[in-house]
This record gives C-alpha cells, structure tokens and sequence, in this order.
C-alpha cells in the first residue's frame, strides 16, 4: 500500500518565499522611485506655476516693468531698491510662497532670480526682455522668458 501524499517539501517552501521576498521588494523599490519622481514633477510644478505668477504681474504692470529687474528671491528679508510698496509686496509675497512651496536656498547653485532688460526692436521700440530662474531641491530649474513692447 502507498502512502505518500503530494505535498511541499521544506525546500519548495523556502523558495516560494524567497521569490516572494524578492516581489515585494521590487514593488517597493518601484513605489519608492514613483514617489521620488512625482514629488520632483509637483515641485518643478509648482515653480513653474510662480514663474507664470511673475510674468502676468510683469505684463499686468509694463509701464513700471524695470522696477522688478535684477531682483533676487532667496532671501525675503534682503528685498528691496527704488520700488513702490505694491513692488516690494509683490516681491516678497512671490519669495515668500517660492520659500513655503520648496523650502529656503539649499546651496549656492539655487536661484531665484527676476532679470529685465530694455532693448530696441528692429523699427525702434523698446521692448522688456523678463527673465525669471527659479531652481528647487532637486537641483532642477525653471526658465522663464518673455518679451514685452513697452506702452
């Protein structure tokens, strides 16, 4: 009379495991490297939503537009320069979100930086090239540029 019955053995058991094992952790690492990345995209995100911020305000206010040049954004404290109240509110409200959505400046190689530039289209009419560079965690940047006739 046979008795053996099919069943696992101690070994089949420990390799069902171990490739268990090893499937959980590659979705693990996968979930990790997913979160890693959207969490980069929503800062980039974000930065670029505060670039566009900038630049309406800049087109909402063309005829004081060089009162924003040359302006850094790192520091909320340090802003300052001939601008009116509603210039320097506008900077440091701008400062202030881009400090709460990313943080303050990691390193030397963050900017936050709003650049205008007057030049002469080719028929004689001054144009504002604005430029704004705004940098994050990651070590990503956003770049901005646009070009305004003046009024």
């Amino acid at each position: 009379m046979n008795t053996s019955k099919p069943a696992f053995t101690l070994i089949e058991a420990l390799i069902s495991v171990v490739l268990m094992s090893i499937g959980f952790a590659a979705v693990y690492s996968l979930v990790t490297t997913s979160n890693r990345i959207m969490h980069a995209s929503i800062e980039r995100q974000k930065l670029n939503f505060q670039a566009n911020e900038i630049i309406e305000t800049l087109q909402a206010d063309r005829k004081q537009i060089e009162e924003y040049g040359s302006k850094d954004l790192t520091r909320c404290d340090r802003l300052g320069g001939s601008g009116k109240s509603k210039h320097l509110d506008s900077m440091r409200r701008w400062c202030e979100k881009i400090n709460g959505d990313v943080g303050g400046k990691k390193s030397y190689s963050d900017k936050r930086f709003i650049g205008v530039e007057n030049k002469k289209d080719s028929l004689g009419n001054d144009i504002y090239i604005a430029t704004i560079e705004l940098s994050g965690k990651d070590g990503k940047t956003v770049y901005v540029k646009r070009v305004f006739y003046a009024q």
